[in-house]
Order: structure tokens, then sequence, then C-alpha cells
């Protein structure tokens, strides 16, 4: 008894010093800890991980070719087990494929963390919350929901509802595996974080796609092809907002629904949680871009749905661009564009960790100026969001980390409503911990070109005609566009419209549409 469990102590593949052989070698299980090497560009460290997953395959993903009558076939590398393993320190977009030497078996795992929350370095860098945590996860519970409510860190499976949590267990089993290892685009080859439903001939390869149409393919030599042919140099929408070398575009899912189904696709690898994939008719888009004299690149994105409440459905910068300012460029834009619609917009929920965090240092900004205004009074939420354009919702959720805002009984207040107290130390605490520290970007009204062909109170006015009559009530008037095109040679929405659906036949790209769930 004492030998076999000596043996099962040793490393897989090393020699017995009694017998002079090799010794059996033992094999990591599916569902288990493990001690593995994570290798970076400039270190290699051990993290625990769990194996989600094992199978034969290659290191590195297989490559597309052409043979020598111009057909493409797989290229046949020699294959291996490979297991997928799951940090548990890290985000799920560090999962990986890794080999069987990097799998320590007989390295001593560390306990458990139970009920721990583990803070991305993410958004540590993005101004979240610095509270210290025990290995244990001894935190109390104020620290804890504070925590979990500023930075959007996931909740433990328990502590959610029966139906939520069997939907966050269905999702993750099936998203737990991504299937497309690299994309690239533009000048960029970047690896995908996440799971994002391509179609199957697109399964663990690398994708190529058009920086300007979107489209894409696994082959490498029709997506030449198709550089050489794409006249899109822009995204196809109307130009609203253009300053130095940044422009806006407004893209109409109902109008342009490939270009957007492409769009959710790519956002999907560097987004956890998405489901808006294919029904893209009700939401418009509006594409942040780079412009130079080859064309207009992009960088990042937001969604909104129209006639919603919602002045944000999703939020995207690419992560090429992150660290830039343009994800807070562009939710200032989403508030620019709820208040001339005429109403006080909020983000959907539930925001990603790092859309979180962003949000809150743009609230705080807007707020801090309000405070230094309003300073030594107590004032109601609702005041300050008619002040600000922010929901009271995202106002009480910001303010109370610091246990600013509170509702009374008291017969002199009115039932229900948040009460902001302005108090002078709490200011300066904000000031000097920097809560209100203004975006890098900042967006200029003036250059905004945009208006809605009606207001939502005029909508409201209306809607009990028709729906098909003024569906649109968010969409741009036509005539706020540029007076001049954005880049030469090109005839602004309608040419953009008209090159994208004139591509080349070699071209093979998957044609989505909403029947395609």
């Amino acid at each position: 008894m004492s030998g076999k469990r000596e043996s099962r102590k040793r490393l897989h593949g090393s020699v017995d010093s009694r017998t002079g052989g090799e010794q059996q070698q033992i094999m990591p299980e599916i569902n288990k800890r493990y001690v593995c090497e994570k290798i970076d560009p400039d270190k290699v460290e051990r993290q625990t991980a769990v194996i989600l997953h094992m199978e034969y395959r290659s290191q590195a993903p297989p490559l597309l070719i052409d043979d020598e009558d111009g057909n493409e076939k797989e290229t046949k590398e020699e294959q291996e087990l490979m297991y997928y393993v799951h940090y548990e320190k890290l985000d799920r977009r560090n999962d990986e494929w890794i080999p069987l030497e990097r799998v320590l078996v007989n390295e001593p795992v560390e306990p458990e963390m139970v009920n721990a929350i583990i803070i991305p370095d993410e958004i540590k860098k993005e101004g979240g919350p610095q509270t210290p945590h025990t290995p244990s996860g001894a935190l109390t519970r104020s620290q804890r929901r504070n925590l979990e409510e500023y930075s959007h860190l996931k909740s433990a499976v328990n502590g959610l509802d029966a139906t939520t949590a069997r939907l966050e267990k269905e999702h993750e089993e099936r998203t737990k595996i991504k299937n497309i290892p690299r994309i690239t685009i533009g000048a960029h080859t970047i690896n995908s974080w996440y799971y994002s439903p391509f179609p199957p001939f697109c399964e663990n390869h690398e994708i190529f796609m058009c920086e300007y149409c979107l489209l894409y393919t696994p082959h490498k030599s029709k997506f030449k092809t198709h550089l050489t042919t794409c006249k899109v140099r822009q995204p196809p929408g109307i130009e609203i907002y253009r300053k130095s070398n940044l422009s806006v575009y407004e893209v109409d899912g109902s109008g342009q629904k490939l270009y957007c189904q492409c769009l959710c696709l790519l956002s999907k690898l560097f987004m956890d949680h998405k489901t808006l994939y294919f029904d893209v008719d009700d939401f418009m888009f509006y594409v942040l871009c780079e412009t130079d004299s080859s064309g207009a690149h992009i960088v990042g994105y937001f969604s909104r749905e129209v006639e919603s409440a919602n002045n944000l459905a999703c939020i995207m910068v690419f992560p090429p661009f992150q660290k830039n300012g343009y994800g807070k460029l562009l939710i200032q834009l989403s508030y620019d564009l709820s208040k001339r619609e005429g109403y006080i917009g909020t983000p959907e929920k539930p925001l990603s960790d790092l859309g979180k965090v962003s949000y809150r240092s743009y609230w705080w900004w807007i707020l801090m100026k309000l405070f230094h205004i309003h300073q030594g009074h107590t004032v109601t939420a609702t005041f300050l969001a008619q002040q600000s354009g922010i929901h009271v919702d995202d106002i009480v959720s910001t303010l109370q980390t610091m246990r600013m805002v509170r509702q009374y009984k008291e017969p002199e207040f009115v039932p229900g409503e948040w009460y902001v107290r302005i108090h002078r130390k709490v200011v300066e605490h904000c000031v000097l911990n920097e809560y209100g520290k203004p975006p890098g970007l900042l967006l200029d009204n003036s250059k905004v070109r945009w208006g809605p062909q009606m207001t939502r109170w005029e909508y409201n006015r209306k809607h009990q005609k028709p729906a098909s009559t003024n569906r649109r009530a968010s969409k741009s008037q036509a005539g706020t566009p540029m007076a001049t095109p954005p880049i030469d040679g090109l005839k602004g929405d309608e040419a953009s419209a008209e090159t994208l659906t004139t591509v080349p036949e070699s071209f093979e790209f998957f044609k989505a549409d909403s029947s395609a769930t």
C-alpha cells in the first residue's frame, strides 16, 4: 500500500530510482483542480486551474492553404492530447488550451477560495474598489455588496434565484470553450476572449474580417482577393460626429442587417454576456472610427434600441484601442443623443465589469460638478437627474457606495424620494480620491450633427397611431449628416450600402439572418 501511495506522488514521465524504469504516467481529470503553467510573453507563472475539457488537437490552429490546383485544404499537423483550462484567479478571457507537460499533477494545490471576490487588474487600473480581501474571502456583507455592485463582479450561482441560476449554468456550459482562437481585422491580429456563435465552418480557425464591410472568412487567400475588390471605406451609415481624426457613423440595423450582425459576432469575441446576434432590426449602431487617407478604421461602437427607455444597449471598444478614452467618449455621445431626444436615459442592465467601471467614472464626473455648485445642501435625486441627465436609479446606486443618499419616513419628506446630502467633507474626500476625474477625451457637442425625427414627448402623443407610421423615433433626421463626404470619392450612405452588397463571388462569407439563431 505504501509503495502505491508513493508512486502517485511522482511526476508523470519520471524515472523510478529503485527499478530504473519509467513509472506509469498520471493523467489529469476533467473538472479537477491542478497547478498549471501559464506562459505570458515576458514570464511563466504557476496558477491553479480547473480542467474543463480535453481532446486530441494540434497546439496551433489549422490553416487553410491553396494546393497546386488552387483549391484550399486544411494543413495536417501532429495532434496531441490538449487540456482546456480555466485559471481560478483570472477572468474567463484567459482560458486556453495547454499540453500535458504544463499540467503539474503532483504540485500541491492551494485550498479552494470559497465565496472569494477576485478583482481583475483591468478594474483596478480603471479606478475600481481597492478593498483588501483574504484568501478565504473574509469580507463583511457590506464590503461584498459594494464590491459586486461597484465593479459588477459575477455573484456566486448559489446566491441567485433558481431560474437565473439555471440560465447562468446553461450559458456557461454552452460558451465555456472558445471556438475562435483569434481574428485578424485591419492591421491587428487579436486573440479572442470568449465564445462567439460564428458558423461551424469557422470553428477552430483564425478568422479574417474586412475592417470596412465586416465580411469574414477563415480562408486567407479568399480574404486577400476580397481586399483587392472591396470598395467600401467606411461604415454604411450617416456620419453624425467628426472631430480631428475621429468620426461616428449611425448605422440602422434594419437597413444594414448583415453589417450589424457581423459587428455583433465580432464584439461577442470580447464580451462574456451578449445575447444580441441576429435580431438587429430594432437597434441603431453608432460606430466610432479613426479616419485617415485610406478610410475609416473601426475602433468600437455602441448600440441602442429604438423607442426604448435605455440610451445604450451594448458598448464595445476593441482590445487594440482600449485605454484611449474611446469608451467614455461613446458614453458621452449616448447621453447627448438622449438629451436631444428629450428623455433621461440609462444603459441597459446588466453591464459588463469594465462597462460598469467606465459608467461609474462618468457618473461621478458629472455629479461632482453639481456637488461643487450645491455643496452644503440636501437635494433630491430627481433634481440631480434633471440637472445631469443621469437616471435616478444610476445616481442612487453610485452614491450608495459613499452613503450619500437615503430615504426618509418623516412627514416633511416626499415618500419614496431619495435625498442626497452634499456634505463638504464628503465632497473633499471624493476629490482627494479622484472620484470626479474628467475623461481623457471630451465630446464636442457642437460637432454632433444629429436630431431626432421627433422627441419622445411628441412620439408619446402619437403613440396611438400604427407603429409602422413612426416606428423609428430614435433615428437621425435625413438632413443632419456632415455637409461634405468623409472620404473623397465616396457618396456617403448610398455608396456604402451599394458596395456592401457587391461582394465578389469567391468571398465565402456567412449571410447571417434572423433564422440562424
